[in-house]
């Protein structure tokens, strides 16, 4: 098995073929808080909100929910009626093993999950197909049930047939 092939059918899965389990997903990181002057004053604990195991081969799984940005800001965020955004990483598994790590943006208050594009220059703000799926795929799994496609046509995103990762 081989990156490129998981990542396929990953991208060619449907929400049905996945069973999502919320917290606790064991799944932590230990993040530094730090003092306004400087140094360390706590510690927070943070975990991936949502698990997915594929079902059709249980070997494949998907973790959601570390936030890495709190305040994503890129200029196609600001085409959306709220402009609050968290860039949040995605984690392709399989075995349990980390294989993979993506990053998708939660935006408009987190009412769609959208991925990034490869160039910070648009409209059209390019995806590669691929990204795309999954991040639909994603968005269909664990976000609201808000239109993923309205949302990716009105920041003038665009699927391109490029190779990723």
């Amino acid at each position: 098995m081989t990156l490129e092939d998981f990542l396929t059918v990953v991208a060619a899965s449907k929400p049905a073929d996945w069973r999502t389990t919320v917290l606790p997903t064991f799944m932590f990181r230990v993040v530094p808080v730090r003092a306004s002057g400087g140094g360390t004053v706590d510690f927070d604990l943070q975990e991936h909100t949502t698990t997915m195991t594929f079902t059709k081969d249980v070997r494949f799984g998907l973790a959601w929910g570390l936030v890495t940005d709190k305040n994503f800001n890129d200029e196609w965020v600001q085409k959306l009626p709220n402009k609050r955004a968290q860039a949040v990483i995605l984690d392709f598994l399989y075995n349990g093993a980390l294989v993979f790590r993506d990053t998708l943006v939660a935006v408009d208050g987190s009412r769609c999950i959208l991925p990034q594009p490869v160039n910070e220059v648009g409209p059209p703000y390019k995806v590669p197909d691929r990204r795309a799926r999954i991040a639909k795929l994603v968005h269909q799994l664990v976000g609201p049930e808000t239109n993923f496609d309205a949302y990716f046509k009105r920041v003038g995103m665009q699927p391109v047939d490029q190779p990723w990762p």
